[in-house]
This record gives C-alpha cells, structure tokens and sequence, in this order.
C-alpha cells in the first residue's frame, strides 16, 4: 500500500460538520464517547474548547487532514503526567477508509506526544472486531496489554547501552 499522505493539525470551526457527521456515524459512537448533543453548535463549542483542553492537559486532539479534508480525528485523552502515559483513540470518516490513513495518522500522534508531549505510554482500547484499528496499533508497534488493550512505548532514545563505553 502506498503511504498515506496526511497531516495533523488543530481543528477549525470549518471542521465541524464532520464532527457532527462522526457523531452520528454508528461505529465511531461505538468505540467512543460523542456528546449527548450532537449539533452543528455543540461540535462548534468542542472545536473551540480545544486549545484550552490541550493547555490544562486534558486531551490533545488533532484533526487527520487529507489534502486539506478533515477525513479523521486522532488525539489522547486520560494524560496521567506522573506516569507519563495516556489513552489514545481515532477514527476514520467511513467514505476515506483504507486508504492508510489511521495507520500514517497514529503514528504521527505517538510521535508528537513522544516528543513534544514528554509521554513515555501510550494505551489504545480496540473492540476486538475493529480489525482496522487493531492493524493500524500493530503496524506503527503497540502490543498488546490484555483484552481490548494495546501499549506503545517510547523507545529509548538517550543512545544508552548496556556496554560500558571503555569496552
């Protein structure tokens, strides 16, 4: 499969109908939490609570945008700062699935909380018939935890070694 081209960037107001529109798509509600209301206006307050959100550490959202289409969100939520770890979830609007998206979409997500972020845990919680999504974890490297849970560590990057330099 050709990779992916997308890139992850903060939701617009522009973005709100396909908000809405996931909200109401039966297997994103599934393997997620939408708010009770799920309006134009409701996805417009969400859009624009964002920054605050990602500020207090709350959650980081991003949206995954196709040649400028928002086709998928990806974002971490439960930041637990002592541990350094998080929950991270996605989904992909039904119309541009397939097309690798989720899979380039993680890992970008794992790599901007890795660095940016100063995470060292990530943990996704995949229904076991998503087989999507369960693919798309595997390819960019989480394991799995226990049942419906999945991990991604950070990998060392400090350039430590288990040989002492003298040798």
């Amino acid at each position: 499969m050709t990779p992916s081209l997308v890139e992850l960037r903060p939701w617009r107001r522009d973005d709100a109908p396909a908000l809405v529109d996931a909200w109401h798509t039966p297997d994103i509600v599934a393997g997620s939490r939408p708010p009770e209301e799920r309006t134009l206006a409701a996805a417009e307050r969400w859009i624009d609570g964002a920054a605050d959100r990602e500020h207090r550490r709350i959650a980081i959202d991003r949206v995954i945008d196709a040649g400028g289409v928002c086709v998928g969100e990806v974002g971490a939520s439960s930041i637990d700062d002592r541990r350094g770890a998080a929950l991270v979830g996605w989904w992909i609007a039904a119309e541009h699935r397939r097309r690798g998206h989720a899979t380039t979409a993680v890992g970008l997500l794992a790599e901007l909380l890795f660095c940016d972020f100063d995470l060292r845990t990530l943990v996704a919680e995949i229904a076991d018939d998503n087989v999507a999504s369960r693919r798309a974890a595997a390819t960019v490297g989480f394991r799995p935890l226990g049942p419906g849970s999945y991990v991604l560590r950070r990998p060392d990057v400090s350039g430590s070694s288990s040989v002492p330099a003298d040798r």
